[in-house]
């Protein structure tokens, strides 16, 4: 994940309307990525259900790490600057709920971020031999969404201008992952910087920003 941690870290600072805010990463993992932020001067808050991780996070840097779902936290309006949600939009049942609820807690003007993977055309393009990639993760991703379903998402949960880009790609183990990660990755940030942003390669995975009105 460290090209995704960083590549979003730049993102989220060229974006964001504060550089040294409060920011909440929801499915935080072990908390990688708000290290990155805290080193750069944010004051990090984490959600991770996973005890696990939780105890690294909490271990490891002393961060404020939940343990329940966003949704039965009841934190109070207007708390964050930034809220980071990292692949976990597909997982989640209820997405519209979720967003609503990090609309809810983002100050005005507050920046949105998501990660989310894109598995659809991959999946349609190699046809039959897809089941033996587990693209889907079932039953583990519940959703599948695509540049224009998660505008439409962000847009109907109150968040303005949401924009997708193509940033950052992942390191897996194994070496054919690792090296489809790279080539793909690498040839969907080309594109979408030759094009003015107007290309968004189909099947590799997407980071989408907006803003609280």
């Amino acid at each position: 994940m460290k090209p995704v941690i960083q590549t979003s870290a730049g993102m989220i600072e060229s974006q964001a309307r504060t550089r040294s805010g409060r920011i909440l990463d929801v499915g935080c993992g072990y908390g990688f990525f708000l290290r990155e932020m805290m080193r750069r001067g944010w004051q990090v808050e984490g959600i991770e259900i996973s005890p696990i991780g939780r105890a690294y996070a909490v271990q490891k840097w002393g961060m404020e790490i939940h343990s329940r779902p966003l949704e039965e936290l009841g934190l109070p309006e207007n708390r964050f600057d930034v809220i980071t949600l990292f692949y976990v939009i597909e997982h989640v049942s209820d997405p519209i709920g979720l967003m609503k609820e990090v609309h809810r807690i983002l100050k005005p003007g507050g920046l949105i971020f998501l990660r989310w993977p894109h598995s659809t055309p991959i999946i349609r393009f190699i046809g039959p031999f897809s089941r033996y990639l587990d693209l889907y993760h079932t039953p583990y991703h519940l959703f599948d969404f695509n540049p224009s379903t998660i505008k439409k998402l962000l847009a109907h949960c109150g968040f303005a201008d949401p924009q997708t880009r193509i940033g950052g790609h992942t390191l897996p183990h194994d070496r054919l992952g690792r090296w489809a990660s790279i080539f793909f990755g690498r040839l969907g940030e080309t594109l979408f910087s030759l094009s003015g942003g107007n290309i968004i390669l189909p099947g590799v995975s997407k980071s989408t920003y907006g803003f609280k009105d």
